[in-house]
Parts: structure tokens; C-alpha cells; sequence
């Protein structure tokens, strides 16, 4: 594993506390069976934080786009794939704790940016964590692919559409090791419209079940 202080350099933030930052980098699989603390809490507050810097920064710059636009672009800046591209823009898999049982690390780079975005957050401030990311997303915030949209994405799109509640996903279940589990959910649009799906992560799991939906909808 490559010493933290190149990661550091990389993003041009030094962390006044690395424990915010080794937690960032360690994944469930590497602390299971152990009370060494993994990356999912920062994960849920890096996806929040990252959203809101991406909305504002869309909102600013797009003064002429309409709603259903915006959610379009935003989509795209914090889907999945686009993570897992300036996560190896970074490298952030030569810094990640993991065990040796994980045969991918496509999902998990994608979940450690944004535990990394949240680590960052923590240690320092808003406007702080705003300059990372707006240097990170910059190429991507001026070459906006909306050809690319995930699947959960468009479903959204399709509810906006038809004027439909937006979508929730629920877990139902969550099994098998911690290196290797399998996530089961319930993407619902109204009382009598959801599907169900499973997927080696829980992003896979919510992509798989609005893939699902989108299909049964056309077929109707």
C-alpha cells in the first residue's frame, strides 16, 4: 500500500487529523471481524456533500437550464462511473485497505472517493472541500456526456416525465461475507409500481432494480 502523503499531494489537502483519512481508504472487508472503523459513514456523508457542491456549482453556472436539465447534469457528475474514473484519476486503489478475498475494486474505489470527500469535510470546511472537488470535476463539469446516464438516472427522468413521487430504494436483505456480499432491493415509484434486484453492492443492487423497472415499464 503507497504511503497517505501521496494521496495528499494528489488532491493538494493535507489532513490535520489521518484518522479521518485512514478510515476513508479502509474497506469493511479489511476490518471485519475487528473494531478498526470502515469507510461506509463517510461514504454517506461524502455523497451528500458531494451532491450539494455539484448542485450549487450547476446551478450557478446554468442560469438558463430548467430543472429536469439540471437533474440530468448532476446525475452524470455523481453517477458511479464517473467516481470510478477520477477515483483512478487519483489512483485511490494504491491507498485503500481491503482484503485479499475482494476480486474487484471498481465499486469500492467509486465508495472510497466519496468516504475520501467526506474525510475532508471533517477535517476541515465547506469552502475547503468545495475547491477539491471543483479541481477534481473540472473537465468533467465542462464536458457534460448526457448519453451516459445510468439507469437510475433515467428512471428518475421517466418519473419527472409523468409526473410520479421520485423513486425510493429500500434494502430488503444484505447477505453473505463482508468480502463478498449480495445486496437485495426494492426500488418503488408509486404503491403499485416497484422491482426487485440483487447486486454485489448495494449502487449495483439500486442500477439492477431501475433497470428492471425501466424494462417492465416499456413492456407495458
Amino acid at each position: 500500500m503507497k504511503d497517505v502523503k501521496y494521496l495528499m499531494k494528489e488532491i493538494n489537502y493535507s489532513f490535520l487529523n489521518l484518522s479521518n483519512l485512514k478510515e476513508a481508504l479502509t474497506h469493511s472487508s479489511y476490518s471485519e471481524g475487528s473494531n478498526n472503523k470502515n469507510y461506509e459513514r463517510l461514504e454517506f456523508l461524502g455523497d451528500r456533500v458531494l451532491g450539494l457542491i455539484i448542485a450549487n456549482e450547476l446551478f450557478l453556472k446554468n442560469k438558463n437550464s430548467s430543472e429536469g436539465e439540471l437533474a440530468k447534469k448532476l446525475s452524470f457528475l455523481v453517477c458511479k462511473s464517473t467516481l470510478k474514473k477520477i477515483a483512478s484519476e487519483i489512483e485511490i486503489e494504491k491507498y485503500l485497505k481491503y482484503s485479499s478475498r475482494i476480486k474487484s475494486l471498481d465499486g469500492i474505489k467509486a465508495n472510497a472517493l466519496e468516504a475520501l470527500i467526506g474525510a475532508i469535510y471533517l477535517d476541515s470546511n465547506f469552502e475547503d472541500t468545495k475547491t477539491i472537488i471543483l479541481k477534481l470535476w473540472k473537465k468533467y463539469l465542462k464536458n457534460i456526456n448526457l448519453s451516459k446516464i445510468d439507469p437510475k438516472s433515467r428512471l428518475q427522468e421517466w418519473c419527472l416525465k409523468y409526473k410520479k413521487k421520485l423513486p425510493i430504494y429500500k434494502l430488503l436483505s444484505k447477505t453473505g461475507p463482508d468480502h463478498e456480499p449480495k445486496f437485495k432491493i426494492k426500488v418503488i415509484v408509486d404503491t403499485c409500481t416497484f422491482s426487485v434486484a440483487e447486486g454485489n453492492s448495494k449502487q449495483d443492487a439500486e442500477i439492477n432494480a431501475a433497470k428492471k423497472l425501466l424494462k417492465e415499464i416499456s413492456d407495458q
